[in-house]
Order: C-alpha cells, then structure tokens, then sequence
C-alpha cells in the first residue's frame, strides 16, 4: 500500500521540473552539481487565460528564465521574429535582463499568432525552448571562449476557446505575418506597374493625336505612291463588275503606272507606248524590274495573252511602287545633301 502512495508524489515531482537537458537531468546526477544541489537554471511561462483565446488573436506569452550564480546563459536559439515555433508564428519578441541577488534573470516578451482551427483543439501547445549554457567548467582557455551546452524547458499550454469572441485585451484578427523580402518584392513590383500604366496614360493620348495628324496630312497632302495605291484599289473593285474584269484591271493598271511615273519624275507620258516612256528611266536601278512588268502588263492588252496571274502582277507592282518611292526619297535625300 506504501509503495501505490509514493507512486502520485512521484510522479508530482517529475512534472515540477523545470527544465531538462542533452543527456543531463535537472537535479543530481551531473558530475558538477552536488547530490542534493537544485540545477541553477529555472524557466517559468506566464500567459493570461481570458476563456481561452480564438484563431488568430495576438497571444501574450511572457517567459522568465531565472539563472543563478555561475552558470552564462546565450538566448541566441529562441525564436526570434518572423520564424515559426510549433503552431506559433512570432509577431515580435523583446527580452528585458537585471540582476537578482547574485543572479540574473531574463524576461522574454512574446506575441504569438496561431491559425490552428479552434474547432478541432481546446489547447496549443508551446514547443519547449532550447537554451544554451555554460559553467565554469566549459570555459575553454585555448579559444578564449565557453563550450555552450543545450538545456530545453518544459511546453507549455495555451488555451483555446471555441466560444464566440469576447470583450478582453485581446486585439483584433490580424492577417499573417509577411515576408518583408516578399512583401518588397510585391511592393516594388506594383510601384513599377503603376508607374509603367501612368505612363502609357500619359503618353497613349499624345500618340494618338500624332497619328491623327499625320494621317490627317496624308489625307490632305498625299504622295504619288498613296494616289497610285488608292486608285488601284478602286479600279479592282469596279472591274469586278464586268465579265473580263481580269483584262480590264490590266488595263487600269498600265494607266495607274503612267499617271505615277509622270507625277514622281515629271515624264511626258500622253499619246506615248508604255516602253518608250519606260526607257526614259534606263539609267535608274530599277530599269530592268520596271520594263519587266509593263512587258508582263503588254501581253495580255496587246498581245491578247489571258490574264491569269493577277494576284502575282499585284504584288508585283506594289512591290514596284515601294521601290521607286524609295529610291526618289533617296534621291533627294541625296541631292539636299549635296
């Protein structure tokens, strides 16, 4: 019956222990503590209950580490800002240290985030914290610096309420923490699209009206080359209203080209064949081209061949136009310069 008593004592002692180490126990058994001597180091949590608190409230968790004389304490392996702990996303941290009779004391300041679903749990649990440390022992003379050793403190239990929400000094449902290198990154790339689209707004109106003018001046001015494209462009739609539509838009082509060729060099082309005005121009770059098609276009109007490659004459002469156009802007181009 004696031993079934001790069984509950016992296991009261094992919970009241504080904080467990790599391979070392909190009280005897460590080859620098005296048989009876309390390890020097003690954790305590502090976190307000309030019912419980719901997803995504801001949770106060205050964590004192107690060290006594002797032992150095190095916090570096808490959680820090920013980094996840179990459950737990860490919105800030803060850690306030004073001495006490000889000690030291270590106030950790916590505000913790959680989306774990309250439907499915009625407490989080808080992952134990790992806390470096070093006795005199540990010092290590040849580096001029201590061999730190691992201690991890007990989890601890945040409640959770599945309640609805209540009046407390709880603050209101806050997002996720963001990644300040994503978050700049999102930031600096809506910056740069909104000043690429203010931009475009800015410079699409004034585009647009110097377009209009200038389509605006070809209407009023137009070259030799517009005139020519537009009249073969009427002429193929009015053959198509007779049967040899074919041969006539031959014929509406030979005059389209005499009518540009007398308006680009001035030619006398009246009562005149199409070669003979044609070898006027022998001495331009395009000779051979030129008196190849008008030999193409004579065919069909005066030798009576059928007209049955339009498409290819088509293209042809407004291939021709482009070429002449071209090499009469080089040519003034050319005499201005000179």
């Amino acid at each position: 019956m004696k031993k079934f008593l001790l069984l509950p004592f016992l296991a009261a002692s094992l919970a009241l222990g504080t904080v467990s180490s790599e391979n070392r126990g909190v009280q005897s058994g460590d080859e620098d503590l005296e048989e009876n001597e309390v390890f020097p180091i003690t954790v305590d949590f502090n976190c307000p209950r309030n019912f419980g608190f719901h997803i995504a409230d801001e949770i106060p968790l205050t964590v004192t580490l107690e060290a006594g004389e002797g032992p150095v304490v190095d916090l570096v392996n808490l959680p820090q800002k920013g980094e996840i702990h179990g459950p737990f996303e860490v919105r800030d941290v803060r850690v306030r240290k004073h001495r006490k009779g000889g000690g030291t004391i270590y106030t950790v300041f916590y505000r913790l985030q959680s989306f774990e679903p309250a439907i499915a749990v009625d407490k989080l649990k808080f992952p134990p914290l790992r806390i470096s440390y070093a006795t005199d022992a540990d010092w290590n003379p040849l580096d001029s610096k201590y061999r730190y050793q691992s201690l991890f403190s007990q989890a601890f239990d945040i409640f959770v309420s599945r309640t609805a929400t209540y009046f407390g000094p709880m603050k209101d449902i806050k997002g996720p923490m963001e990644d300040e290198r994503v978050a700049f990154s999102w930031k600096a790339t809506t910056v740069g699209g909104g000043l690429m689209v203010l931009l475009a707004l800015m410079t699409w109106p004034w585009e647009f009206i110097r377009k209009r003018q200038r389509v605006a001046r070809q209407v009023q001015n137009p070259t030799p080359r517009d005139r020519a494209v537009k009249a073969l462009q009427e002429a193929r739609e009015a053959c198509f209203n007779y049967e040899d539509h074919r041969k006539r838009l031959f014929f509406e082509i030979n005059t389209i080209l005499r009518n540009f060729l007398k308006d680009v060099y001035g030619l006398n082309t009246a009562n005149r064949p199409s070669m003979e005005i044609v070898r006027q121009l022998k001495e331009r770059p395009f000779y051979e081209e030129l008196k190849g098609f008008v030999a193409r276009i004579n065919q069909v109007i005066y030798e009576g061949n059928a007209p049955v490659d339009v498409e290819s004459i088509m293209r042809q002469f407004d291939e021709l136009l482009q070429r002449i156009d071209g090499a009469t802007d080089s040519g003034i181009n050319h005499d201005k310069a000179g």
